[in-house]
């Protein structure tokens, strides 16, 4: 966030207040959900692509907070996710 901050020329306490008040969430959070979808068009654009380089690729200090995302956001694992999304992406290539 501090590197964000002084990026945009603002304090951290004028972005966090950016981030409460005009998309009622917080850094942390926004930057979780970047991430996620991030990996979520890694995993449908590079198949053959493993979660611990996607994690790394999307930021994740870990392949096990890319777990822990996805099974709070999704209630699934990235395995899990993929495997549903790449079936459900050749049925519709098939109709």
């Amino acid at each position: 966030m501090l590197t964000l901050s002084r990026t945009l020329c603002i304090s951290k306490n004028e972005l966090s207040l950016f981030f409460d008040q005009c998309l009622h969430s917080n850094f942390r959070i926004w930057l979780s959900e970047i991430r996620l979808n991030a990996a979520k068009k890694m995993m449908l654009e590079y198949p053959d692509y493993s979660n611990d380089i996607i994690s790394a690729e999307c930021g994740f200090s870990c392949r096990t907070h890319l777990y822990r995302i996805f099974k709070t956001k999704e209630d699934c694992s990235p395995t899990e996710w993929r495997d549903f999304h790449s079936t459900n992406a050749a049925q519709n290539d098939s109709n």
